[in-house]
């Protein structure tokens, strides 16, 4: 008799099929959303470390460079060259100006003097199409890292367009570097501030031919050199009866303008959605701007002043009072009202933004010698 056997090993129905498959869908999606979540999260972290980042390397070189604001300069500032018909001006380099169009354009000093805090309120670019203006602001004060002010005037070029020195002896220790020592010399765009007892004149460096002269040519691109000017230019403060320049004294002043920058994509059009990212520009004296930090969208400053006439101060001005007569030398505080700081690129959706704010005391201009 032939006795029949019964497999045992069963095979999986239709339906277990599609309910294993479907459960180990769940699986993998609620993987892959776990997965894209947390790369959001680190993009998110680290967009917002980088802005972050961005704002506190701006606010920490603005705030420390207005800190410093009117260090060294005389009292009151300094008279640029008059009864020209040209204003000295700021915001360009030998090739481009930065801030007011194209060369040779530039934003005029007020009342044509150098003051250690210039506000330029309300003339910056907006960072998107038909939003508020920005804010310029420049600072001014002497140059601490050469010393220029070591070496020795010797002789003015006839009508003050150029000077002589020699370097000191015996030297200090470190040495002062040579004139045109590459990293630290003098350079063409520079500012330099000459004073003795007739005053004191500033001169944009047009040339080094060698290390015992600096020339200041009329025509240079800030309109400081002016020679045929009636007051403020260097031919002022040369004494007749001493030309060889005894008890002159040389030292490199820096004139720092800050301003975002929103540079054109290809297309060469700003506020398109090629556009490189918005930037806070540093740009000294004659030379071109560098960037600070990217994706700056903001720039506002406001001025805390004192009239010592009237024993009166005023506060959050966002003009330091120049359109009621004040003058940019009563400037005691500047508030940054909003610097702001974001991540991603213009156009996008997914950005953060921080803004920033603080206020810094300009203690230079502050101080007054009482005793004098």
């Amino acid at each position: 008799m032939r006795i029949s056997r019964q497999n045992s090993n069963h095979g999986f129905t239709l339906v277990e099929l599609l309910a294993a498959l479907f459960v180990g869908l769940i699986i993998l999606a609620s993987a892959t959303y776990l997965f894209s979540q947390a790369l959001k999260a680190s993009f998110i972290i680290s967009q917002r470390a980088e802005m972050q980042q961005n704002g506190r390397a701006a606010v920490g070189l603005t705030s420390k460079d207005i800190s410093l604001a009117g260090a060294g300069l005389p009292v009151g500032g300094v008279q640029l060259p008059t009864a020209t018909g040209t204003n000295s001006k700021y915001g360009c380099s030998q090739t481009a100006c930065y801030v007011a169009g194209p060369f040779p354009a530039g934003i005029a000093y007020p009342n044509n003097h150098l003051y250690g805090v210039v506000p330029s309120p309300g003339i910056g670019l907006p960072t998107s199409a038909g939003g508020p203006n920005t804010d310029i602001i420049t600072v001014v004060y002497t140059d601490n890292t050469y010393a220029l002010n070591l070496y020795k005037v010797t002789a003015f070029g006839a009508n003050g367009v150029s000077i002589s020195l020699i370097p000191p002896n015996p030297q200090p220790v470190p040495a002062v570097p040579p004139l045109l020592d590459p990293a630290y010399g003098i350079k063409v765009g520079d500012l330099i501030l000459l004073s003795n007892n007739k005053g004191s004149a500033i001169g944009e460096v047009t040339g080094i031919p060698d290390n015992n002269t600096i020339n200041f040519a009329d025509l240079d691109p800030l309109r400081i050199n002016q020679s045929g000017a009636a007051t403020g230019n260097i031919k002022a403060i040369i004494v007749a009866a001493n030309p060889l320049g005894t008890g002159t004294t040389a030292t490199r002043i820096l004139a720092i303008t800050y301003y975002v920058d929103v540079p054109p994509g290809a297309d060469g059009i700003r506020y398109t959605a090629d556009d490189p990212p918005t930037r806070l520009m540093r740009q000294v004296n004659g030379q071109p701007p560098v960037p600070v930090a990217e994706n700056i969208a903001d720039l506002q400053f406001t001025y805390d002043i004192f009239d010592e006439t009237t024993g009166t101060a005023t506060a959050n001005l966002p003009d330091a009072g120049l359109s009621t007569g004040k003058s940019p030398n009563q400037i005691r505080k500047v508030n940054i009202i909003s610097m702001t700081a974001r991540s991603g690129m213009r156009g996008t959706q997914s950005f953060q933004a921080v803004d920033l704010a603080t206020s810094v005391s300009v203690r230079d201009m502050s101080f007054r010698d009482r005793y004098q």
